[in-house]
């Protein structure tokens, strides 16, 4: 409802801030859920074997 009243200025700032925060929420993403070493995966071998 409110973009319909909005100007092309406010359009634009709602446009480049919904841009902004799909960025945000995409570092949070790979931070959270990235790469990593897993090393639950590596075989343990004990050193008295």
């Amino acid at each position: 409802m409110l973009e319909y009243s909005a100007d092309a200025a406010v359009k634009s700032a709602m446009a480049r801030a919904h841009d902004e925060r799909g960025q945000a929420l995409k570092r949070a993403w790979t931070w959270l859920f990235g790469k990593r070493p897993v090393p639950a995966l590596r075989p343990k071998v004990s050193r008295w074997a």
